[in-house]
């Protein structure tokens, strides 16, 4: 690992992010919610904080860090799933493992397509065959179609994630949120990235889950809405 990706996992920078998950967080000026920690060779922290949404950019050095991991109790150096939303709150489709279910997998550039939309399209598709025999099935296919979705997501809370951009494996650090399989599903936050024997980078989440995956290998960014 390099001596960015080291600054990433030191304890201060570690100590940062839960500090920005927090109610205190240094927040974007516009409005955009916590700043995220971000690497930054020119800083001598090696770290910066900035806006995903409008690139606001605050330096990081030695006397805006919150207290390091030596300042807290040891039982705090290990906690549950902590992966939280811009202001703070947990994602809806938190599940217990760390992990975040998501919704919204189809997108058109970085404007999600509503899934209760492609739902009730889906519905109307599969009753159009039907129309010659039963000519209201297509009428009232979509609004089934929907409610159908609706009541799966308050049986299975989901929150909508945009995928932003793919990076290589490599250029992963701890704080980012990333698709765990291909284009859609679950999002995981990283909270370390290792090097194995193999050659294999090990990416570890909050919450304990670990990918291996060769470091060129390309993955999708997100960025989780609510």
């Amino acid at each position: 690992m390099s001596g960015e990706d080291n600054r990433m996992d030191s304890a201060d920078t570690r100590a940062l992010h839960r500090f920005q998950r927090g109610p205190s967080a240094h927040r974007c000026p516009a409005g955009h919610g916590a700043l995220r920690v971000w690497p930054d060779a020119d800083a001598p922290s090696g770290v910066c904080l900035i806006c995903t949404a409008c690139g606001h950019r605050v330096t990081v050095d030695d006397t805006s860090r919150p207290g390091t991991a030596d300042d807290e109790p040891a039982a705090q150096t290990e906690t549950a799933p902590d992966v939280r939303l811009s202001d703070g709150i947990a994602p809806r489709g938190l599940r217990p493992d760390g992990t975040v279910r998501t919704t919204g997998w189809a997108q058109f550039g970085n404007m999600p397509i509503p899934t209760g939309f492609l739902a009730a399209l889906a519905a109307f598709s599969a009753a159009v065959p039907l129309a010659p025999a039963a000519p209201l099935v297509p009428v009232v296919a979509p609004p089934i179609g929907y409610l159908a979705w609706k009541l799966g997501r308050r049986w299975r809370p989901a929150s909508q994630a945009i995928n932003t951009r793919r990076v290589p494996i490599a250029a992963l650090t701890t704080g980012q949120q990333i698709r765990l399989y291909g284009t859609a599903g679950p999002v995981g936050e990283v909270s370390s990235v290792t090097a194995c024997a193999t050659g294999h980078l090990k990416v570890r989440m909050v919450g304990g889950l670990e990918i291996l995956r060769r470091p060129e290998q390309q993955i999708w960014q997100v960025d989780l809405r609510n």
